[in-house]
């Protein structure tokens, strides 16, 4: 969700994701280098149990940040809402000119405000609209790679459009989007808006309600697929090993690292980061001792954490569209 140059359109798709949380799934398959299309049959290596492994993993994933989001909206404040839905209100009657009616929701909007500050003068942030989109893209490191060394050929060429059609898909990834309304700052708009409408200055008063949209506050957090599927790889390889199965359990670490590679031919981390150097040795590490009698427990442990790590840093990107900071 963006901030919009044309302020209706804001209010229009702010007021729809207030009501409910939307969820969309896309999956993607890039090429024919898919793993379903080069993998030997699953009566071969077991792929088929892999396969579900990360699908279950990965709806619970998808299912986790959804349940977040619809948590975060039931903590809405009801008077700021209602205020929100009828700042909306005004704004369509200013446009078809309706300025006495626009005045009347604007007071009653301020009247929501001032309630809610009433029981609570220290409300910051307070969440109106919540998304959860995701994209799931099935293919290989080196199909990501192919695709953006052809992207690169295409832009030295100048061939721009052809190019970035190419990079559209290279998306693997849970977006979660929030948006916040600054309770410090929105309601003194709000009167700001009614007092110029009441002295005739529509102009003027559309200006500040267009102004007031812009310091909507949206957080967005993006969760690379492809490092959820590898912290299921591990897991699922550690639960595995305990079982005694070691070649499933090497097959599943081999799957981890290629899940890393992917999320770094994807640009969701850096193949020279310390961290990721970090993981891929442990990886090493792990599969020389699991191959052995050693007891493996505690270095699976220290390996999911550093995963973990990993998608924390990757994990939260901030979009503020004014200078308002909680």
């Amino acid at each position: 969700m963006k901030i919009l140059n044309n302020s209706n359109k804001l209010i229009a798709v702010l007021m729809a994701a207030a009501v409910t949380s939307t969820f969309a799934i896309t999956p993607l398959v890039l090429a024919d280098e898919t793993k379903h299309a080069t993998a030997p049959a699953a009566s071969e290596n077991g792929d088929d149990k892999k396969d579900i492994k990360q699908q279950e993993t990965q709806k619970k994933a998808i299912a986790k940040q959804e349940k977040k989001q619809n948590e975060l909206l039931e903590k809405i404040n009801k008077d700021v809402l209602d205020g929100f839905k009828k700042v909306a209100d005004a704004t369509k009657l200013i446009n078809d000119g309706k300025e006495k009616d626009a005045i009347d929701v604007l007071e009653a909007a301020t009247g929501k405000f001032d309630i809610a500050l009433a029981a609570n003068p220290d409300l910051g942030l307070i969440p109106i609209a919540a998304s959860v989109d995701v994209i799931a893209l099935i293919t290989l490191p080196e199909t990501v790679k192919a695709q953006v060394e052809l992207a690169k050929d295409y832009l030295s060429d100048s061939r721009v459009q052809v190019a970035r059609a190419i990079l559209a898909p290279l998306t693997d990834e849970i977006v979660t989007s929030t948006s916040y309304l600054p309770m410090s700052t929105y309601p003194d708009a709000i009167k700001l808006a009614t007092k110029e409408l009441v002295a005739g200055n529509q102009q003027a008063a559309s200006e500040v309600l267009a102004t007031a949209l812009s310091t909507i506050v949206i957080n967005r957090s993006v969760i690379p697929l492809s490092l959820v599927r590898a912290e299921s790889m591990i897991k699922a390889a550690s639960e595995t090993d305990k079982e005694n199965d070691k070649a499933m359990a090497m097959s599943l670490l081999d799957d981890a690292k290629q899940q890393l590679k992917l999320a770094t031919a994807l640009g969701y981390t850096d193949k020279h980061s310390s961290v990721y150097k970090d993981i891929s040795a442990q990886i090493k590490a792990l599969k020389k001792e699991a191959k052995g009698k050693n007891k493996v427990e505690k270095l699976y442990v220290k390996l999911q954490e550093s995963v973990k790590g990993l998608l924390g840093k990757h994990s939260e990107l901030e979009e503020v569209k004014s200078d308002e900071k909680k």
